[in-house]
Formats: C-alpha cells, sequence, structure tokens
C-alpha cells in the first residue's frame, strides 16, 4: 500500500492549487482511480470539476482554496468565525456568572448557618426549663418555622451544630425525636 500514501503525499504537495486528476493517474496508473475513491470516502481528499478537468486536494489544501476563490464560502466562514467568537465570549460570561453563583450560595449557606445557629439559641433559651433540658421537638417547630427547614434538614443542621460546638451542649437520650448519636436517639438538649 505505499502508493497510497504517495498519492496522498503527491496531492497535498500540490498545495492549494490542486492537481489534475489525469495528471495522477499519468503518474501512478489508471488502479489509482481506486485509491482515490477510498480516500474520497475517508474525506482525506476532495475532488472537483474545473472546467473539463477534475482536480484533487487534501482536506486542508480544499479549504484554502475554496476559502481563496469562493466568496460564498469566504463569506460563511467569516460569519461562522464571528459565531464562534460569540459563542466564546457567552461562555466565558457564562463561566463568571456560574462562580458568582457558587460564590454567592456559599456566602448565603454560611449565612444561613449561622442564622440557624442564633435561631436554635433563641428558641433553646426561650423554651429553657428551670433544669435547662428542652425537647427537640420543640426547637424544631420554632427553627423549622422560622428558617423554613424539612424535619430532615433541621436534624441534620442541629447534629453539626452540636458535633461542632460540644462544649456549649450537652444532649440527653430519651423522647420521641432527636438527634441520633452513637445509635441513640437523644431527644433533650441543654446550654452548658
Amino acid at each position: 500500500m505505499p502508493v497510497k500514501g504517495e498519492i496522498l503525499e503527491k496531492i497535498n504537495f500540490s498545495g492549494v492549487s490542486g492537481i489534475k486528476k489525469i495528471d495522477l493517474k499519468k503518474t501512478f496508473g489508471k488502479d489509482c482511480e481506486g485509491i482515490l475513491e477510498e480516500l474520497k470516502a475517508n474525506e482525506q481528499i476532495f475532488i472537483e470539476k474545473k472546467g473539463v478537468a477534475y482536480f484533487v486536494w487534501t482536506r486542508e489544501n480544499y479549504v484554502q482554496h475554496i476559502t481563496q476563490n469562493d466568496p460564498k464560502f469566504k463569506i460563511i466562514l467569516g460569519m461562522l468565525t464571528g459565531v464562534n467568537q460569540s459563542l466564546a465570549k457567552v461562555q466565558a460570561h457564562a463561566d463568571v456568572l456560574q462562580e458568582e453563583l457558587e460564590r454567592t450560595a456559599l456566602t448565603a449557606s454560611v449565612s444561613r448557618h449561622d442564622d440557624f445557629e442564633g435561631v436554635f439559641n433563641s428558641s433553646l433559651n426561650e423554651s429553657s426549663t428551670s433544669i435547662g433540658w428542652v425537647p427537640f421537638d420543640k426547637i424544631r417547630e420554632k427553627v423549622c418555622e422560622n428558617q423554613n427547614l424539612s424535619k430532615e434538614k433541621f436534624y441534620q443542621m442541629a447534629t453539626n451544630l452540636i458535633e461542632n460546638h460540644h462544649d456549649r451542649y450537652e444532649i440527653s437520650s430519651g423522647g420521641q425525636e432527636g438527634i441520633v448519636m452513637r445509635g441513640l436517639v437523644h431527644g433533650y438538649v441543654r446550654n452548658i
């Protein structure tokens, strides 16, 4: 199959002007017709009729040829380049917006967590008895109403708060609902 490589090399070497198909047949014989059809099917070459002769180009050379010689293609290529540049600008803007959105969501999440802690402490202090123990469900009702949280989200955030500040809170097992630690439901909480 070295003939295939030689044919492709000769077509490539012809550059933007292309090479006449008849010249390839003179150089490589009539058998090159099958190889040309195979190369054309694989879109490695392009064959176009100009006048009475057929010319052959490699893919890259053909694009350059029609860019130089076909005003319609030149206009379409210019429009496509403009669209690609616009898409790149839109993508860059979308990336900036995505970063801003993530930064805002992170700030809101931190802020909401801080609000949760404040509302949790406020509810704990308001509901505290003389001995200080408060059922989690009582705190949950106030906090979920204030923060618009689901029961699951409340207990997830309460668990994180208790674990991160175990020096400020004490929990006791029992009750109908609460946070689960070490496999036990802890339904009561108080400030230390």
